[in-house]
């Protein structure tokens, strides 16, 4: 046989195949069928994956902070993201921004307010920082600092809970509308509260821990440096 003597450049090239894309919106409603389901095959009886499942919402967190950011690379705004999620410019900084000044710092409410702040704003500040204790999560559901292992807040709550706490009696009707009955206790008796916490996440006693010297509000305003 001969060799083919056709012209290359009359000859079509086979297609290359593109990657199919699944659309974001069928996507995310499979995730949640395949959640919901989940939740139905642990009901079912396997007490066991119980703690797989809660797992879930750590999961979640770190998925929309992915997200988050890499929209944000992509070129969108603060303030369009803003919009999606429903809260303000400076909420989605505070907890997703990548510098300390965007995230984990001590709360603008806080800070504005300086030493005339009102027990009402602390309560306010407390109970949107507040983590909870089942499940609980991973960073800050305000201003997304990610916790260390051993510890349970972020830098405001770290500020707030002491200032709350001393003046718990000067406006105890705020404390009694704006708190659950959870935020409250972990307010009156923190220790105890964050110990179980301990306890929860790293399946030890927690280690008794030494004396610490709570900053004051206005030492933190001031940036004073009051680690041991």
């Amino acid at each position: 046989m001969s060799k083919n003597t056709g012209k290359s450049a009359l000859t079509p090239k086979p297609r290359k195949r593109v990657k199919r894309q699944v659309e974001n919106d069928a996507f995310g409603a499979m995730v949640r069928r395949m959640v919901r389901a989940y939740g139905r095959r642990v009901g079912n009886g396997d007490v066991e994956a119980l703690v797989g499942l809660t797992a879930l919402v750590s999961d979640v967190d770190t998925a929309v902070r992915v997200a988050v950011v890499g929209l944000y690379d992509f070129g969108y705004s603060w303030a369009d993201i803003a919009v999606r999620l429903g809260v303000s410019k400076q909420a989605v900084q505070m907890r997703y921004g990548s510098s300390s000044a965007e995230r984990g710092g001590i709360d603008e409410r806080i800070r504005s307010a300086g030493l005339d702040v009102t027990v009402g704003t602390l309560v306010r500040v407390f109970a949107d920082h507040f983590p909870g204790s089942s499940p609980r999560p991973s960073a800050c559901p305000k201003c997304g600092y990610r916790y260390p292992d051993d510890k349970s807040e972020c830098p405001t709550m770290s500020v707030v809970r002491p200032q709350l706490y001393r003046r718990r009696t000067e406006n105890p009707a705020a404390l009694e509308d704006l708190l659950t009955g959870e935020q409250f206790e972990s307010l009156i008796k923190p220790k105890s509260v964050r110990t179980n916490r301990f306890t929860v996440r790293t399946g030890r006693s927690a280690p008794c821990p030494e004396p610490v010297i709570e900053p004051s509000l206005l030492d933190l305003l001031n940036g004073k440096d009051t680690t041991p």
